[in-house]
């Protein structure tokens, strides 16, 4: 043991006698400043990897979020089953602008979607004091470069008639509007008031179309032609746009005196061997001739095939045809290759009757009697009875 203790003794004393170099404290203080800035780049190191998941974990549900709240809530009642699909995908912009009307009224547009073939708009009004189906808005919109008439719109009322709920159809607002403005008249007890809400278009939010061609076909029905000129499909709806008369045609029949009123054109859209939805449709008389548009349900994403079929139009036509009656036998005419059969003439009441047998959708609408170079004006179309020859009991 004491043979031990020297030994600790005399290390001890040539510990004491080590000389510390002097760079040696310098040595010391950089390798632990050293370590210390590792240890400082380790922990900033661990809170961007803990920063870079948060964000990771925002952005992932933003995005979530984000897709749900472009879902327009409260239309189901109004959409047909494309826009329920649409809205489902969230393909809507949220708005979210508000109106309240001197009367306590309150209109609000909660979306829009958008496409090439249309702008819709979803719109609330509020009526507290429950009169929310006499306070149908008279919609018009306005962007920077022109107005958009309003082409359709369909709505819904609670039970309590205090909430409308509705949907408004525009024609597509040019590519270059950023900004528009949607003006909404009310009338109540004689007075009418007028409020506006502007709101800015996401083109990014916009829908592409499916389907955009040139048909350039004409098809003849009866003495007239349709022209086919193309179809659009969008997401949310399908255009078929034609004409029947250009300004040349119409000008000749002007001149004859056999103008030609178009009334309705009636066809099929024929997609996959399945008849599409018709939607509506309009028609215009200007400088360009006689146009229309058939719109349609959007077409299945599937299309394999595509088709028009039962091709006809409406329309009245300025005749011009003086028949001579028989009073004794029944007559048969042409107009405008329609078969009319007169079938008889006879005077009740001190009035005339003319009895006359047409295809369904033939109407005589502008007819005079001459009498000893007197002109009696029609007074009234009495409706007879219905015949369908191809009826099958």
């Amino acid at each position: 043991m004491n043979e031990f203790e020297s030994i600790f003794r005399e290390e001890k004393n040539d510990l004491k006698n080590i000389e510390i170099p002097e760079e040696l404290e310098e040595r010391l203080r950089k390798a632990l400043d050293h370590k210390a800035v590792i240890k400082k780049k380790k922990y900033g190191i661990g809170k961007v990897a803990a920063a870079c998941l948060v964000i990771l974990l925002i952005g992932y549900n933003f995005d979530s979020l984000a897709f749900y709240s472009k879902k327009i809530i409260g239309y189901n009642d109004v959409m047909n089953g494309t826009l329920k699909q649409l809205n489902e995908l969230g393909r809507g912009q949220i708005i979210n602008e508000k109106y309240i009307f001197e009367n306590g009224v309150a209109i609000l547009v909660d979306g829009i979607m958008l496409d090439e073939s249309q702008l819709l708009v979803f719109y609330t009004i509020e009526a507290p004091a429950g009169k929310a189906d006499e306070m149908m808005p008279m919609f018009s919109l306005k962007g920077f470069l022109r107005q958009y008439a309003p082409e359709s719109g369909q709505g819904i009322r609670n039970d309590t008639n205090t909430v409308l709920k509705g949907v408004q159809s525009f024609e597509a607002p040019h590519f270059l509007e950023k900004k528009l403005e949607l003006s909404y008249r009310i009338h109540e007890d004689g007075k009418m008031e007028e409020g506006k809400i502007t709101f800015k278009i996401d083109r990014e939010e916009a829908m592409e179309n499916i389907l955009k061609t040139s048909i350039n076909q004409t098809v003849k029905v009866g003495k007239s032609k349709i022209r086919f000129k193309s179809l659009l499909a969008s997401p949310t709806k399908t255009v078929l746009k034609g004409s029947i008369q250009n300004i040349w045609e119409l000008a000749q029949d002007q001149i004859a005196g056999e103008r030609l009123r178009l009334k309705q054109v009636q066809l099929k859209l024929i997609a996959n061997d399945k008849e599409v939805e018709k939607q509506g449709g309009g028609m215009r008389t200007d400088m360009n001739g006689i146009a229309f548009h058939c719109d349609y349900d959007a077409l299945p994403q599937d299309l394999k095939s595509l088709r028009l079929e039962d091709i006809r139009f409406l329309a009245d036509y300025d005749v011009n045809q003086v028949i001579t009656l028989d009073k004794g036998a029944a007559q048969t005419v042409h107009i405008q290759e329609q078969e009319i059969v007169i079938n008889k003439i006879y005077q009740s009441g001190g009035n005339t009757f003319v009895n006359i047998t047409s295809d369904e959708d033939t109407v005589l609408t502008r007819v005079y009697l001459l009498a000893e170079e007197e002109k009696i004006e029609l007074n009234q179309t009495i409706e007879g009875s219905y015949e369908n020859p191809n009826a099958k009991i």
